[in-house]
């Protein structure tokens, strides 16, 4: 930031504008090489109360390979022993090398400072006219924006005061400086721009421009505007006229020679050689023979993209336009050339209105000021466009587990006690492997009595043969019959103390230590065996989503022992009654199946996480449609 040197400023009501003039003139008769401190404290001065600047710096350009700025040593008071206003080089102002370089160019340049809750002054650079490349630097304040057009111009007339005065530049020396009375008369054309600025059509600028200019200059006796449309310039109005017929013969003179200077893209002043050497002149002789005047001089108005907007046409009737006063109207048309491309525009037709608005808006989006702001902007509109035009993967999600329906229990065959577990659950069996085994000694001991009892039975029955008593030997028979039922029955139950396997298949129910030492009764479940093949999903959907389920939805399903490895399913039946599980909501089951074949290390049981495709949705709808259902329904009344 510039920092204002210590000091009172100076007050610009003390000042008058004859002691102004006074002052420029005399500085205009001064050298720089006769006291180059005082006159730059002379010029900064002068130049601040003019320009309404909070200060002023003078700028030596010097370095070869980039240019380097040099502050001017000035003395710190002027030759009325005022303090001069002036500022210090900047530190930390990286735009104002670019700055420099187009006023270098352009005679002038602009630049406003972006900060954030300050103050934004405007930063102006003047080339001056010494032989030594110089810049005059002005701070305005913000609020002086609204007359920054008339600071510029004000500058510019005064920009070319400076001269060296050196005799090895005799050329230099040979120019004649203006007047005061040329400075007045270039100062008072100032009071044109705010007649111009506030009309509000693009006809009514015109005539306050040429109607304007007649008045306040006595240098000038008719003026007269046209503006360029397609490739032919017709007049727009002539000062003092508030009808003319336009296909009379002199309005065609008129729009010839406005044309003529609006080809060329130049200035075309017939008193001044300089403007029309190797210029085409014919139309503007052709004019000023029908007028019957001793000069005229054509200006041309160029827009923003330097393309001819119209032509300003002057007139003198005796004596000559003087070339300061055409220089002066040169920058004060630059200077109104946006107001009337501004009205001229509003004035077109709709597409070309929207062809502007869009050039302009690109303009501002891809320029490179704000950079961050506009990479910041631009990321939260491709997000938007992402979430309203773009497409996501949409999937249901619910929780899963694998089943199948080859399942059977393994009931205790008989009352008893388990002495032995051989298997438990998560264990692979066989067909008739042994599973459990009871108790047997009460079995055993049952048996070694029946055994005795039919021996006895025997003897009985061997007896009664031998005594030849046919009837006891019968009864003995019989009773032999019926130990040896008793004894295949006790063997049955013996052979039952094995409980086995009726296939092949995995133990999914029955832990070992929950069943070892355990008292049965018939009939008590125990283990519960499944076979590997015919696994199935078993689904359970949110009943929020249950609606978008369809049979023949295909998805994937991550185990969990397995979450990189997902199986394919498809939905094959939708079961319609609804689980109530609490504070997560009902739900319902969807049965699924895997279209893989099942793998060895598969078991009953197993759960994940199943996602069941249903195609692509806009992102805003996918990743937002259960908060907005929830949003709904806390809102229902």
């Amino acid at each position: 930031m510039l920092q204002i040197n210590t000091g009172s400023p100076i007050n610009v009501n003390a000042l008058n504008v004859k002691v102004l003039i006074e002052r420029l003139r005399a500085l205009r008769k001064r050298s720089l090489q006769a006291s180059s401190e005082e006159f730059w404290a002379d010029f900064i001065n002068i130049v601040t109360v003019l320009c309404l600047a909070e200060g002023a710096q003078i700028f030596t350009l010097t370095g070869k390979a980039a240019i380097e700025l040099q502050p001017e040593i000035i003395a710190p008071i002027d030759s009325t022993n005022q303090p001069v206003n002036r500022l210090a080089l900047p530190s930390n102002a990286p735009w104002l090398v670019a700055l420099v370089e187009r006023s270098l160019s352009n005679g002038f340049a602009a630049h406003q400072e972006k900060v954030a809750l300050q103050a934004k002054p405007h930063w102006l650079s003047f080339r001056l006219t010494t032989q030594q490349p110089r810049v005059l630097l002005l701070k305005i304040a913000e609020e002086q924006s609204a007359r920054l057009g008339d600071i510029v111009l004000r500058a510019q007339l005064i920009a070319d005061l400076v001269h060296e005065g050196s005799s090895a530049n005799p050329s230099f020396n040979a120019k004649q400086p203006a007047t005061v009375s040329e400075v007045e008369a270039s100062l008072s054309l100032l009071s044109v721009m705010p007649e111009v600025y506030a009309a509000e059509a693009l006809a009514l600028a015109a005539y306050a421009l040429v109607n304007g200019l007649v008045a306040q200059s006595n240098d000038l006796d008719l003026a007269a505007l046209g503006w360029q449309k397609d490739d032919y310039v017709r007049i727009e109005c002539i000062s003092h006229f508030d009808r003319f017929e336009e296909k009379a013969d002199l309005v065609k003179l008129y729009e010839a020679a406005l044309e003529e200077a609006a080809d060329q893209h130049s200035v075309l002043h017939l008193s001044h050689p300089a403007t029309t050497e190797g210029m085409i002149t014919l139309a503007h002789e052709q004019l000023r023979r029908a007028l019957g005047c001793d000069d005229l001089a054509t200006l041309v108005i160029f827009g923003s993209k330097g393309k001819p907007l119209g032509s300003l046409l002057l007139v003198k009737m005796k004596g000559n336009i003087p070339p300061n006063l055409v220089h002066s109207l040169t920058f004060i048309l630059s200077l109104l050339a946006s107001r009337f491309d501004d009205l001229k525009r509003r004035e077109a037709g709709l597409w070309t209105r929207i062809k502007y608005s869009a050039t302009r808006w690109l303009g501002k989006l891809i320029g490179p000021e704000w950079l961050w702001t506009k990479v910041a902007s631009l990321l939260v509109v491709s997000l938007f466009l992402w979430l309203t035009l773009g497409s996501l993967s949409f999937r249901v999600e619910s929780n899963g587990e694998f089943l199948t329906d080859l399942t059977q229990h393994i009931n205790a065959s008989q009352d008893g006690l388990i002495i032995d577990v051989l298997a438990t659950v998560g264990d692979p069996v066989t067909s008739q492997q042994v599973l459990l085994v009871l108790e047997k000694q009460d079995l055993l001991l049952q048996l070694t009595e029946l055994a005795a009892e039919r021996q006895r039975y025997l003897s009985e029955e061997d007896k009664a043969r031998a005594g030849n008593n046919i009837i006891e030997t019968e009864i003995a028979k019989a009773r032999g019959a019926q130990i040896e039922a008793r004894t295949a029955r006790v063997q049955r139950m013996l052979d039952d103390t094995n409980i086995t396997s009726p296939f092949s298949g995995v133990i999914i129910e029955g832990e070992r230590k929950d069943l070892l030492g355990l008292p049965t009764r018939k009939g008590d479940a125990l283990m519960k065996v499944a076979r590997i093949e015919g696994i199935y999903l078993l689904l359970s959907v949110d009943e929020r989503d249950i609606h978008l389920i369809e049979l023949g939805d295909l998805g994937e399903f991550a185990l969990v022992s397995q979450p990189l490895s997902p199986l394919a399913f498809e939905v094959e039946k939708i079961i319609p009654v609804a689980i109530n599980t609490g504070q997560k909501g009902a739900r319902f089951q969807i049965k699924a199946k895997l279209l893989e074949a099942p793998k060895n290390w598969w078991r009953p049981g197993m759960t994940g996480v199943a996602k069941i495709d249903k195609g692509r949705a806009a992102p805003y709808w996918v990743l937002g449609r259960k908060s907005y259902h929830q949003l709904r329904l806390l809102l229902w009344w």
